[in-house]
């Protein structure tokens, strides 16, 4: 190329001043590139942690590397779940695991699609990733089937859409399966899904009606959200997960396009709880359920269990997901540290020692006036995952020691069946403080379980449900102690062999049921949470430690990963 040669010499020494500033243009440029690689989270996940953010555990020594063996297992149980619905149930929301049939639970848009999204891309399972983005390109979010669930649409729907743009945007999906104009028709879902759900939130306290027809853009409520005065008055009562677990899905939608309203209108949504102008006697901790209309409690229930859960879980992930310039971050933070150490102080409680097992094992049990519930279930599983996130982002090692003890009694509900799974609920004697528990063994069943592991299922079923292995997976991350790591691995291999069905995983009918083959012993039901949470906490659990560090992720409640931005 000696012309090539000739005319950068010619130019370069005929005008020094062009010279200066094409080799200014290019430092630039270059400082540019640099600078937008910094703020990549795939950079930082490579081992550059943000600054003034440091939750994952540090020092790996080795450990932090993918199990690879196990990673792999848990990605061919994707494959399994992906194609037996790509085969059978393709656009539905939901496939029917045993009979191969499907259902349409969440509107008719695909919710198996747009919910497993996340998952396929972490996992880089592209050709899956490919299909699911064809059919996402083609949904029309302006007609639904039957009344819309705000809760449910936001967390799978919105979250599901706005996590494939963040994943995009740093460059985690493969230009040839998602290319730029594609991720914008796919934020233009999110915009419409997002307007359309708005009317949701019209109301007086802005909190979100229970369901909203698409049609006629009007709230309605359901028999199971009862109203006040025996129906005379529309105004229905929600929990407080409702209407307070909104707040990061449309953060980001607010940082993606630039318009502020979603922010301010789900801002509005959890005032009522946020700042509460209703006394309750613990503090951090809402009285529920709660009038939409007025704001005001019309029940004395507290828990983190579920209906409430949620609520809690965004208040914390609203501080690491939010801008410092936030002016509400202080409060968020008060607000969850209060809740966390009154859950700590009023609801949590050791099991009695029982006949055969000698051990104590702590829950967390529910207050309803002033009754206390010696009950749990498994979505209350998620707070051992949380809270140990809280413990190590507001260094307060007092919540540590309480994350890690109700992790061990979620595991103890696994251990002690069977199956090696746990129960849907389940109840126990508290050793301390309450002399008149609300519920005791009763039947023969129940009495045989409690003598044997001091606990006894009160709903025996598995839903597939992920919180456990949630809770493992940040345990894992924060601590680095391999054993959380295990016993994800003892959970997935139990699933593996009582769940896997033809056509996917199905729910157990009872955990406690080893003797039933095939389709007596299991439920023809497999929600999409499954895929989009239950196999991605597992999957990140096996991976290298620095895939969607939490040193620069916060996963949604249902578990879509969106960017921290500092």
């Amino acid at each position: 190329m000696p012309g090539f040669r000739r005319w950068g010499k010619s130019k370069l020494g005929r005008n020094p001043e062009s010279s200066f500033k094409l080799l200014a243009a290019i430092i630039v440029i270059t400082l540019y590139l640099l600078f937008k690689e910094f703020q990549n989270p795939t950079i930082r996940d490579r081992g550059t942690s943000r600054p003034g953010v440091q939750i994952q555990h540090a020092q790996w020594n080795g450990t932090g590397k993918a199990h690879e063996s196990r990673a792999e297992s848990v990605r061919d149980a994707m494959r399994h779940t992906f194609w037996r619905y790509r085969e059978n149930a393709w656009g539905c929301d939901d496939i029917l695991p045993v009979s191969g049939g499907n259902s349409t639970s969440r509107n008719g848009w695909g919710a198996f699609i747009v919910d497993s999204a996340s998952t396929l891309v972490l996992m880089g399972l592209w050709d899956e990733l490919a299909l699911s983005l064809d059919h996402i390109l083609a949904i029309d979010f302006t007609q639904a089937k039957d009344l819309v669930d705000p809760f449910e649409t936001t967390i799978r729907y919105l979250g599901g859409l706005l996590s494939i743009v963040e994943l995009y945007d740093v460059g985690l999906v493969p230009e040839h399966i998602l290319q730029r104009e594609a991720r914008h028709v796919i934020l233009g879902h999110a915009v419409t899904l997002a307007e359309k759900l708005a009317p949701a939130y019209d109301t007086p306290k802005g909190m979100p009606w229970p369901r909203l027809d698409f049609d006629t853009g009007q709230g309605e409520s359901t028999p199971a959200f009862r109203s006040r005065n025996d129906g005379e008055q529309n105004h229905p009562a929600i929990g407080p997960a409702r209407t307070g677990s909104s707040i990061l899905e449309h953060r980001v939608l607010t940082r993606l396009t630039g318009d502020a309203t979603y922010t301010q209108k789900s801002t509005s949504a959890w005032a009522p709880l946020v700042w509460s102008k209703w006394k309750t006697p613990w503090a951090g901790m809402v009285d529920a359920p709660i009038d939409i209309m007025t704001g005001e409690p019309v029940g004395r229930q507290r828990h983190w269990d579920g209906g409430h859960d949620s609520y809690y879980e965004y208040l914390l992930k609203m501080t690491l997901l939010a801008p410092p310039s936030d002016p509400h971050i202080d409060l968020y933070k008060k607000r969850f540290t209060d809740a966390a150490f009154s859950l700590r102080s009023h609801l949590s409680s050791r099991s009695a020692p029982a006949a055969e097992h000698y051990m104590q094992h702590l829950f967390i049990g529910r207050q309803n006036d002033r009754r206390y519930e010696n009950h749990q279930g498994h979505l209350a599983c998620f707070a051992p995952g949380t809270i140990l996130l809280a413990s190590k982002y507001y260094h307060q090692p007092y919540l540590r020691t309480f994350a890690l003890a109700l992790l061990e009694g979620c595991r103890h509900t696994y251990t002690s069946t069977p199956t090696k799974i746990g129960p849907e609920t389940w109840s126990w004697v508290p050793k301390f403080s309450y002399d008149d528990p609300l519920f005791v063994p009763e039947t023969a069943r129940q009495k045989t379980e409690a003598r044997a592991s001091g606990i006894w299922a009160r709903e025996p079923a598995y839903k597939g449900r992920p919180e456990y292995v949630e809770s493992l997976f940040y345990a894992w991350r924060i601590t680095g102690e391999p054993r959380y790591r295990d016993w994800a691995w003892e959970a997935f291999s139990a699933m593996e062999k009582h769940c896997k069905a033809p056509f996917g995983y199905a729910q157990l009918a009872d955990v406690y049921d080893v003797q039933s083959e095939g389709g007596e012993k299991w439920v023809d039901v497999q929600e999409s949470f499954w895929a989009a949470e239950t196999l991605k906490y597992l999957w990140l659990t096996f991976a290298d430690v620095e895939v969607a560090s939490l040193d620069s992720w916060v996963f949604t409640t249902e578990g879509h990963p969106f960017r921290m931005i500092r």
